[in-house]
């Protein structure tokens, strides 16, 4: 950090917001700190500014700068010449306390001025949430408490400016190099935005989840991604330690970022598979290459009989000897929803079935041979066999039913279960967007849901609301994809149904079983989640009556 100049910023306002209100006064404290000392200060600026517009009384009550003060003073637009270079050196970092508010408002005067200003910013509340996760709150008033840090003019722009050098000469005195540089370095994250990108990409991308699109000359994506927080994802693409040719090219071939966002990470993935099954992206190698495998054509393994076996009637005959292969493979376009219980799988090959076997036959006991892996003379041993891994099977020493048994065994935790509910259900993800403490007076934001509709292991789509998941639930059709299966399957295990713990994995609760009243899901099942400058989320599993469905006891929870 010593090779960079921090400059120490605050301005004061005529309100909350940049684009209604104008900058009052302004003060810049430049800095640069010596290898293992203190902050020394290079230059230190302030002016009032006249805002040509009323001050409130309330706050002029509380900076105490009043219209006469500012009457004779100049406007943003005499002071930007000279304030520029203080705030956008290229190794200049903007440092304020809310730094979106203070970079919020000088970035809207300077564009009034027909100035694009942008600049590295940190954030000292969010500086002080990381190395004080567990002190609260953050406020300016709070750290100059907490760490007893001198004030002279507080309100004022110069004096807060001051508070924030001796808030930052303060923590590296007490918690050392060690501790802040990284954190610093983490919030900044180093971004080195290409020239053809607006300054401002990175503070307009939403700090949520959500999925983000790079596009380059045309309308085609070139890249699709997903993230529980947005920007700093995106900001990685751009870190100056690149790590491979391929981000080098992606990131000198973005012409243009979009985003969506989500409620929650579920959603994030949901969309980015669909997204990148649509517009095939051209740097999504690896995520084609996996959707190439997974959806055209996944296959299924299932058992020719009620039981675990895969083959007839027990026989001490060589397995060899019998005609019907022990295992039955099965497309997926050969089957409907209502099939997919009791079967095995998705996977992608016959192949990926047999690697699977053949890395668990050594320690399971399995006959290759017996389950059509290996090739051999019939009633010869098998290759394990001859090293003593193999229970004989291929030989007709053990049956082949216990051999098939425990092959079962094997794929046991890839056996699709039954759907646990009678009908269609919603996992509802909702963000709340909460003022973060000590912040200054902004507008808060409405809830968002997301509810994800499925039914017998299908996703439906996503819908914002209960009836909109009703209407889907009741046009949608159930087309099975193995990547969504996944993701409710973890889902589900990751925040099961409180009422009942056990489920896991395999959640096999037999069919019609309700999950309304004391065995449902309640607004106790709710799980925290506390990312950086983010709102809590609640996330649980809500089931969706059947749109049209008069019936009350067709609704098997309540989402309310």
């Amino acid at each position: 950090m010593s090779s960079q100049r921090f400059a120490f910023v605050d301005v004061e306002t005529t309100g909350s917001s940049p684009l209604a209100g104008r900058v009052t006064e302004v003060a810049v404290i430049g800095a640069r700190r010596a290898a293992g000392g203190d902050w020394a200060v290079t230059d230190e600026w302030t002016s009032l500014v006249n805002p040509r517009m009323a001050i409130p009384a309330e706050i002029q009550f509380l900076t105490g700068i009043t219209p006469a003060m500012v009457a004779g003073a100049p406007t943003f637009g005499e002071l930007a010449g000279e304030l520029l270079p203080r705030l956008a050196g290229p190794d200049t970092v903007f440092v304020a306390h809310h730094a979106r508010f203070d970079y919020g408002f000088l970035k809207a005067e300077f564009a009034r001025c027909g100035i694009e200003f942008g600049a590295r910013t940190l954030c000292t509340v969010r500086l002080s949430k990381l190395l004080d996760p567990d002190r609260s709150p953050h406020s300016l008033d709070a750290l100059i408490a907490r760490h007893r840090l001198p004030v002279d003019g507080r309100h004022r722009a110069l004096g807060d400016a001051r508070v924030l050098w001796e808030y930052l000469n303060a923590m590296y005195r007490r918690r050392g190099d060690g501790t802040v540089e990284p954190a610093i370095r983490l919030l900044l994250k180093q971004p080195s935005l290409p020239a053809h990108l607006p300054a401002d990409t990175l503070t307009r991308v939403p700090r949520g989840p959500g999925v983000y699109l790079f596009y380059g000359l045309n309308e085609h994506p070139l890249y699709i991604g997903k993230s529980r927080h947005l920007r700093e994802r995106v900001s990685s693409h751009f870190v100056l330690d690149w790590r491979s040719e391929r981000g080098l090219r992606l990131a000198s071939e973005t012409r243009r970022i979009e985003w969506q966002e989500t409620a929650g990470d579920l959603g994030a993935q949901l969309l980015e598979q669909r997204l990148i099954r649509e517009r095939m992206p051209a740097h999504n190698v690896a995520s084609r290459r996996r959707e190439r495998l997974l959806f055209p054509e996944p296959v299924f393994v299932e058992s020719a009989a009620p039981e675990p076996a895969f083959a007839e009637p027990v026989s001490a005959e060589p397995f060899d000897t019998k005609p019907a292969a022990p295992l039955r493979f099965t497309p997926l376009s050969a089957l409907s929803p209502a099939d997919l219980p009791g079967r095995y799988g998705p996977f992608t090959s016959r192949a990926a079935v047999h690697r699977l076997l053949t890395d668990a036959a050594p320690q399971h006991g399995l006959c290759l041979r017996a389950l059509r892996i290996e090739r051999g003379p019939p009633g010869s041993p098998c290759f394990n066999r001859q090293l003593g891994r193999c229970a004989g099977c291929c030989v007709g020493a053990e049956a082949a039913a216990g051999h098939l048994r425990r092959v079962a065994e094997v794929l046991a935790n890839h056996r699709i279960p039954a759907w646990p509910w009678p009908g269609p259900v919603a996992l509802v993800e909702r963000a709340l967007v909460e003022r973060a403490e000590g912040e200054r007076a902004k507008d808060g934001a409405a809830a968002r849901e997301d509810w994800h509709v499925f039914d017998r292991w299908c996703h439906l789509g996503t819908a914002g609301d209960e009836a909109a998941a009703q209407a889907l639930a009741a046009r949608a059709g159930r087309r099975f994809e193995p990547a969504a299966y996944r993701l409710l399957r973890g889902a589900l295990t990751q925040h099961p149904n409180p009422a009942r713990p056990q489920y896991s994995g395999a959640i096999e609760t037999p069919p019609g079983a309700s999950c309304h009243g004391p065995d449902g899901f309640s607004e106790e099942a709710v799980h925290r989640h506390h990312p950086v400058d983010r709102a809590v989320r609640w996330c649980a599993v809500v089931a969706v009556p059947d749109a049209g469905d008069g019936d009350p006891e067709r609704r098997i929870a309540d989402g309310a």
